[in-house]
């Protein structure tokens, strides 16, 4: 599984957009051009969009990346937002096969910084309880539960990108292996969960507390497919 990780100017005028590619051929630094020129929000984060799957990087930047074009600038490439510019910070390849793999991970800024841009491609997988769903959530997300898991989970592509919420961060980890296992390519845990979201995207959202954080229904869905593939009933 190959992730890219990339900066942006992004501008709807393409003479700021052309005019920031003469800075760059001028060898200006990538991050005084992002201030100088860039509109979006990831400017606060030096153009910053965080890891994106193969596949969305493709879509986006219109050509293969791998590891020899780290810090190959790309663009102006023309999008249905505008014209992005896109220096390639890092690629990584990690086996699917090696459970040491460390876990991917998107900051509450860089998510935001997304789905200011359009996010078309993200899936919002909500992992919490109905009623935590109902004090918070974010927009566009989707609770998923037991009975609808199935329904959601065989209309996606395998190569999603799937971003997963949870309260603290802390029950969204084995879901993400869980996936993984079930043949989804792309999966990652939205740091810190609904809390942190709430606590630095978003202050409008009612932030809870929980006194035992355990007997997840997640934990169900898991189970439920576990089930599905084993004769053995377990008791949970």
């Amino acid at each position: 599984m190959v992730q890219i990780r990339a900066s942006q100017v992004f501008t709807h005028s393409i003479e700021d957009a052309v005019a920031a590619k003469k800075a760059l051929d001028a060898d200006e630094p990538f991050n005084e051009v992002v201030q100088k020129y860039s509109t979006c929000p990831s400017k606060q984060q030096e153009g910053d969009l965080g890891w994106m799957p193969e596949e969305a990087a493709l879509s986006l930047m219109g050509e293969k990346i791998t590891k020899d074009k780290t810090n190959k600038i790309i663009g102006p490439v023309h999008s249905e937002y505008g014209y992005h510019i896109l220096l390639i910070t890092e690629v990584k390849v990690e086996n699917q096969d090696n459970e040491s793999v460390d876990l991917a991970v998107i900051t509450p800024e860089a998510l935001d910084n997304r789905l200011s841009s359009g996010g078309s491609n993200l899936i919002l997988l909500d992992l919490r309880e109905g009623w935590e769903w109902d004090v918070a959530h974010i927009e566009g997300s989707q609770l998923i539960t037991r009975e609808n898991s199935e329904s959601i989970l065989s209309n996606l592509k395998k190569d999603a990108e799937l971003i997963l919420i949870d309260w603290k961060q802390d029950r969204s980890p084995s879901f993400v292996k869980w996936l993984l296992q079930q043949g989804f390519s792309y999966a990652k845990c939205l740091e810190g969960g609904i809390d942190a979201w709430s606590d630095k995207i978003d202050p409008s959202l009612a932030r809870y507390e929980i006194e035992s954080d355990d007997g997840y229904r997640y934990e169900d869905i898991i189970d439920e497919g576990s089930e599905q593939n084993d004769t053995h009933q377990h008791d949970h």
